[in-house]
């Protein structure tokens, strides 16, 4: 699974699970911090389609925290201020990097993928449910 992926599994459907797994295993691995969590703004690119350029959409404030294991670092990166979480997000992408605790993340991430497709199914009911039948206003 991709960072992108398992990073916006964590965030929507995943904080708690994040922060349990961030307590229960950052005393049985050695990092250290490189920075964070500290506040910043990054900017948000937006592809424009008519030219087919891209330009600044505007800045969103975001938590960012970086971990060091040996030569890897880990890297979390939240919107808002969440420094917890931006804190657990750098420590699993840490375990990712140095291939450790990967069961365990992956187990965590196989819930969470089934708690997403739970959550889009239902909102796919709740778009359905209020859908117009236009052959029926016709009669």
């Amino acid at each position: 699974m991709n960072k992108k992926k398992w990073t916006t599994l964590f965030i929507r459907y995943g904080k708690e699970e994040a922060a349990e797994f961030y307590a229960l295993h950052k005393d049985q691995m050695e990092c250290t911090t490189v920075s964070g969590p500290m506040e910043g703004l990054t900017m948000i690119k937006v592809r424009e389609h008519a030219q087919n350029s891209l330009f600044y959409l505007g800045e969103v404030r975001v938590t960012e925290t970086k971990l060091r294991h040996g030569k890897e670092i880990g890297l979390g990166v939240v919107k808002g201020d969440e420094p917890e979480l931006s804190t657990a997000l750098a420590f699993i992408d840490l375990c990712f990097k140095t291939d450790q605790f990967t069961d365990t993340l992956n187990n965590i991430l196989s819930d969470l993928e089934d708690r997403e497709t739970e959550a889009v199914h239902k909102k796919t009911q709740e778009i359905l449910r209020t859908k117009v039948n236009f052959d029926m206003m016709n009669d």
